[in-house]
């Protein structure tokens, strides 16, 4: 007989552990299931976030040091990945006392591991144990792409998965195949830690979710510290451990030489091991399942939480769906998903972080707004900390008759801890304050955070011209 629960959820990932902690806030008895124990706390913890961070925190550090040597310094040498990858694994440790398997069950929560897969539309199997609940939420995450390339087989081949864990030695040459936040970031630290390393991008830019300005600043950056790019490139196949044929736009074939490799293409969903269709859960032509604005799939005692809902891939992602789902459960389904205010940031040096709305999207809508860019070269802070390349882009409410007072919409920044300067701006958008609030608060001078004063004073002094 199959033992019943109030919530089963399916992954202990960001997700998992979110809408766990929504349950027993609700009272409610949880089972949660994942396919390995050592997984608990999902890609942020194990493959992501988390040790990606602190390797860009440790590159950070090769770079100031090589910085200072216009000022006397003398540094040389490359990185020893043994002793980064320690640091980076004893750091997972600190997160980890909180998200694990011993964690989770300290806290009397019933967890199973293994496989799990629907048997029918109210019942889950895990091994030889069935289980069935009043509610489902899957929240299994997302893996890295991989595509079989001719010859792949003979390379050092890394993907996010087995990058912070299985990378010894510090590879001379590293070939990044893909331009987006993964990519960058991992170029970045690896050409600072002492690598020589190489992008190939299919896109004609980088960072293609980003404004091309933007990703244009960053490519000037990363070129400048010694990344090499390749935009409008394919990977056509492996002809050695160490040889690459590209497929270059323009130009045809090309060799490109490496020591390994790291594979940055995307993510593709969790989903292939639960039998949705036993469940009823219908998927799209792209293999997402099809979700309601509450999250819920076509059967209704299933939701999508996290990557798994196939909307966006960022942790705090998770968190914006564990609040819809929290909400719902208290309120009877009164509340509609809603990304209008979500954020992201690629964290580079400099960072790229861009909130609200786009101006494509914007556009695509027939929203009317004001837009309102801001360059760094005047900025105090920005002169003596080296970073008067960075750039703001504000979107904001179109003013009329019945709105006097613009508010922030949505906008990009690229700079050091961009991902911190736009926290008040995104504050600002969230609480439908008026840019007056910014215009006059009184900041502590040289704060980095005066930039969004002085972008907002420029949309305030061109109303009053134009008034």
């Amino acid at each position: 007989m199959a033992q019943a629960y109030d919530v089963i959820i399916i992954g202990g990932g960001s997700a998992g552990l979110g809408a766990l902690g929504m349950a027993q806030k609700l009272g409610w008895k949880p089972l949660m299931i994942d396919k390995e124990e050592a997984n608990i706390g999902g890609d942020c913890l194990n493959f992501g976030c988390v040790p990606s961070k602190a390797l860009i925190h440790i590159a950070k550090q090769f770079k100031g040091a090589r910085s200072a040597q216009k000022f006397g310094l003398k540094v040389e040498g490359k990185a020893d990945m043994k002793q980064i990858l320690d640091y980076v694994h004893s750091k997972q440790a600190v997160i980890r006392a909180h998200e694990s398997a011993d964690y989770i069950r300290s806290q009397g929560v019933d967890l199973k591991i293994g496989v799990a897969s629907f048997i029918n539309e109210n019942t889950i199997r895990v091994g030889a144990e069935d289980f069935t609940a009043d509610n489902f939420i899957i929240a299994t995450g997302s893996r890295p792409r991989f595509i079989p390339f001719k010859g792949i087989d003979q390379v050092k081949l890394f993907t996010n998965e087995n990058l912070f864990y299985e990378m010894k030695e510090l590879p001379d040459r590293l070939l990044v195949v893909g331009g987006g936040p993964i990519g960058c970031e991992m170029a970045q630290t690896f050409q600072r830690f002492g690598s020589e390393v190489t992008i190939i991008d299919m896109a004609d830019r980088i960072l293609t979710k980003e404004r091309e300005e933007y990703s244009e600043i960053l490519t000037e950056v990363l070129t400048e510290e010694g990344v090499k790019i390749i935009n409008k490139a394919k990977l056509k196949e492996f002809t050695s451990a160490t040889t690459a044929i590209i497929n270059k736009e323009g130009t045809g074939e090309m060799t490109v030489e490496f020591d390994a490799v790291l594979l940055a293409i995307g993510r593709v969903l969790n989903l292939d091991e639960l039998a949705l269709d036993k469940a009823g859960i219908e998927v799209d032509d792209r293999g997402k399942m099809i979700l309601d604005d509450c999250l819920r799939t076509t059967n209704k005692k299933v939701f999508a939480s996290g990557d798994a809902a196939g909307k966006y891939q960022f942790s705090h992602g998770a968190e914006l769906h564990t609040k819809l789902l929290h909400h719902n459960f208290e309120h009877n389904f009164t509340k509609s998903h809603n990304a209008d205010h979500l954020s992201w940031v690629t964290f580079t040096q400099p960072e790229i972080a861009t909130f609200g709305r786009t101006e494509d999207f914007l556009k695509k809508n027939n929203i009317e707004y004001w837009r309102q860019d801001q360059d760094f070269s005047k900025d105090d802070r920005a002169i003596v900390d080296e970073y008067t390349y960075g750039k703001i882009t504000l979107f904001l409410t179109s003013k009329t008759f019945w709105n006097k007072k613009r508010k922030i919409i949505g906008g990009t920044i690229i700079a050091p801890n961009a991902g911190e300067l736009m926290q008040e701006l995104t504050l600002a958008m969230e609480a439908d304050l008026p840019i007056n609030a910014i215009y006059d608060k009184l900041y502590a001078y040289p704060v980095a955070t005066r930039i969004n004063q002085q972008v907002v004073m420029g949309v305030i002094e061109n109303d009053k011209k134009s008034s």
